[in-house]
């Protein structure tokens, strides 16, 4: 079980365990990079390896829509399995009920006209999506009074959801519970499970608001809603319980039907059409009429802003956990001048400036202070109560060799309160700035000490290998360089880590000092390798290095992989071919290489000779000459 404060990948730290679903626990926690907080689902141990995890987050990830939790993540650390999703602010109906409220009928339309929209979407995904645990633990209702579906099941596509293994007894479909029942005592389950599983969920749930009594998946409801003296017109009263019909066939055949429905129930409400009537003498009503319409289109511009904002930011945030500056760039400001996203920027400063934060620290990344300084500046403008981007603010102006007043900042920005560490790893930039590398690794260490943020001691690592590269210490620097990726496995931060390392290689003496490093180097590209879509620069690096390993098979076989995907690149079969040739040398024989090399050489040397770009590669311009004379010679 996770502890509070664990760390998964150097980026998601867990703050306490919030819940448990049917297959998973739920955990509160909090992004490093972007300090905001987010769920973590931890699958449970005896659920993996019984069920394609991968699977599940793949299809969550593409998944967007307004009334759903976007799904950022997927990790794989030690034994666990962890998604990561949007955290939901505000109440389940779950405590509603539990503090006896009472649900006005107007709200409980809106809300199951939400429900329907959402299922709608999941139903008629390919392959169709089916919840599996409607309940009011499941429903949130947001501070704008919106509902959102949270916490799906393990296994939820069509086609393999009558595994699912955890349901709720009380909101469950009656041949949901039966199929469940079967798979218990070791039957083979006959039951069909279906979209209509979710329909019957969703009226169980609205059953239970409406009447105060809890429906049972065996014995079904203990009244009919009609039977009671509840606040809610007929007509809502007759949706419900067809939702709820214990044969499947007698339902709505999809939540599209239900909302259809829902959309024509003053059509078929007595009192609706009596009020009609009389309103029909009233000449005040078009005046009513005008206004609630007014009202209606404001509030759907203010959604569909809200639905375009969730996408953008969900693509930006897959941008920025692959760790690629120019791409976190370009799609960070991207969504800055989306002109259809302004409106909603305006009115949530503290999200457009995690976006802006994310795009400094690709530009400081690339070395661009001025760029970064800028970026960080509107980040604090936009919210000021967060101390991380004061303090990236400060130290960007710092290394863009501009004088940084402290005090002055403080004073200007008085809610992002700067911590003592935070406050002397400024100073620590100031010193190497200055050229001062002792002072700067002694405030460095200072600020460790001090630093209970596992973010800035990340960032104090970081910087501290740039001091001892600067430095001239090159094993100093891949040491540091190796505590930061320690604590953060993002792709920037690993890339340092592998540069390091290699570098390091070269102060070495011995082969094996120097394959010490290389093996450290291969770890980290490795790593990144790993990751989804990862860089092309990675790959590339991953085979070079399996190379300088003398493992020339095995880097063949990484550069075959890489040629399909990047098959005009000639690179990839110039790299061939330095294995090709290394390993005749090794062998002492062309013999068991020749066919492969001439293969592949003669395959780089077209790709060269018609690229666009005419300047001449060195490497390449080495190959040509190995061959010619190695040509010469047989």
């Amino acid at each position: 079980m996770l502890q509070n404060g664990d760390i998964i990948g150097g980026i998601y730290q867990v703050v306490r365990e919030i819940g448990k679903g049917g297959a998973g626990i739920i955990y509160l926690g909090y992004h490093l990079h972007l300090r905001k907080p987010i769920i973590i689902k931890k699958v449970k141990e005896h659920y993996v390896g019984c069920v394609n995890i991968r699977a599940e987050a793949d299809i969550l990830k593409k998944l967007h829509h307004r009334y759903l939790p976007q799904v950022y993540d997927f990790r794989e650390a030690g034994n666990g399995i962890y998604t990561v999703m949007d955290y939901i602010p505000g109440e389940n109906l779950q405590y509603y009920l539990e503090h006896n409220y009472t649900f006005p009928e107007k709200t409980l339309i809106m809300w199951m006209r939400q429900l329907c929209e959402v299922l709608e979407y999941l139903h008629t995904r390919q392959p169709a999506i089916l919840h599996s645990d409607i309940k009011p633990a499941n429903i949130m209702v947001t501070p704008d009074g919106d509902i959102c579906l949270i916490d799906f099941n393990i296994s939820l596509d069509g086609i393999t959801v009558q595994e699912v293994q955890g349901i709720s007894r009380s909101y469950a479909a009656p041949e949901q519970f039966r199929c469940a029942m079967d798979k218990l005592h070791g039957r083979k389950s006959k039951e069909i499970l279906d979209v209509r599983m979710d329909i019957y969920s969703l009226g169980a749930v609205f059953y239970h608001m409406m009447s105060g009594w809890r429906p049972d998946a065996e014995t079904g409801i203990p009244y009919v809603l009609s039977e009671l003296d509840i606040p809610y017109r007929k007509a809502f009263q007759k949706i419900v319980e067809k939702a709820m019909e214990w044969d499947p066939s007698k339902r709505f055949k999809s939540a599209d039907a239900m909302a259809e429905a829902l959309n024509r129930i003053e059509k078929y409400d007595p009192l609706y059409r009596r009020l009609t009537r009389l309103q029909m003498y009233i000449g005040i009503v078009w005046g009513v009429i005008l206004l609630a319409g007014s009202f209606l289109i404001a509030g759907g511009i203010g959604q569909r802003s809200k639905e375009l904002w969730r996408e953008a930011y969900g693509r930006f945030y897959a941008v920025t956990v692959q760790g690629d500056s120019a791409t976190i760039i370009g799609e960070g400001t991207s969504v800055l001048n989306d002109a259809l996203l302004q409106s909603y920027m305006k009115k949530n400063p503290e999200q457009k400036a995690e976006v802006l934060h994310a795009v400094g620290d690709a530009y400081f990344y690339q070395e661009q202070y001025t760029d970064a300084a800028r970026y960080y500046k509107e980040a604090v403008e936009c919210d000021g109560t967060d101390a991380l981007y004061l303090r990236d603010y400060m130290v960007a102006l710092v290394r863009d060799g501009r004088i940084v007043d402290q005090e002055f900042l403080r004073v200007q920005y008085p809610k992002a309160d700067l911590d003592e560490a935070a406050t002397i790893f400024v100073q620590a930039q100031a010193a190497y700035t200055a050229g001062d590398y002792e002072k700067a690794l002694s405030e460095c260490k200072t600020a460790l000490e001090k630093s209970y943020d596992s973010e800035l001691s990340t960032n104090i690592w970081e910087f501290q290998s740039e001091i001892y590269t600067a430095w001239g210490n090159l094993p100093a620097a891949a040491d540091a360089a190796a505590k930061a990726a320690e604590r953060d496995s993002s792709a920037d931060v690993l890339r340092r880590a592998a540069k390091t390392a290699y570098e390091a290689a070269s102060e070495e003496r011995t082969i094996a000092e120097k394959n010490v490093w290389y093996e450290d180097a291969l770890g980290y590209y490795e790593r990144l390798s790993e990751k989804e879509n990862p860089a092309y620069e990675d790959r590339l690096n991953r085979a070079l290095v399996l190379r300088v390993l003398g493992r020339y098979q095995d880097s063949i076989d990484v550069l075959r992989m890489l040629h399909l995907d990047y098959p005009e690149d000639y690179k990839i079969q110039m790299w061939m071919c330095y294995n090709y040739l290394d390993r005749a040398n090794k062998d002492r024989t062309y013999e068991t290489v020749i066919s492969d090399l001439n293969f592949a050489y003669n395959s780089c040397k077209k790709l060269y000779e018609d690229r666009e770009n005419r300047l001449e590669d060195d490497d390449m311009e080495s190959l040509k000459s190995v061959m010619e004379q190695l040509m010469k010679k047989n």
